[in-house]
């Protein structure tokens, strides 16, 4: 019988030490950057939100409207606040309204 010294871990926290080790974290969180953003930007925004993508920690949202894009590109620094609050991480650096 094979005997460990470490304890049981929960999966998460494996998996979590393992998506760091091999250098996936970035790639993953700026993924979730762009699924949350829906959830974020709530149903009204998201009816004018044409595309999201992400790009060297710049998230790039396309609005098919040029009163919200004015709008949302006052409040982008919130924008960003907020996502990074939710992903637990500074993830986005900049948020870009096109």
């Amino acid at each position: 019988m094979a005997f460990y010294s470490n304890p049981p871990q929960r999966l998460g926290v494996v998996l979590g030490e393992l998506i760091d080790r091999l250098g996936y974290r970035d790639k993953i969180d700026e993924a979730r950057a762009v699924e949350v953003w829906p959830e974020l930007a709530g149903p009204t925004v998201e009816q004018v939100t044409e595309s999201v993508w992400i790009k060297d920690g710049r998230l790039f949202v396309k609005i098919n409207s040029a009163v919200w894009r004015h709008q949302l590109h006052l409040q982008r620094e919130s924008w960003r606040d907020r996502i990074n609050e939710h992903l637990g991480r500074e993830v986005v650096d900049e948020l870009v309204f096109r």
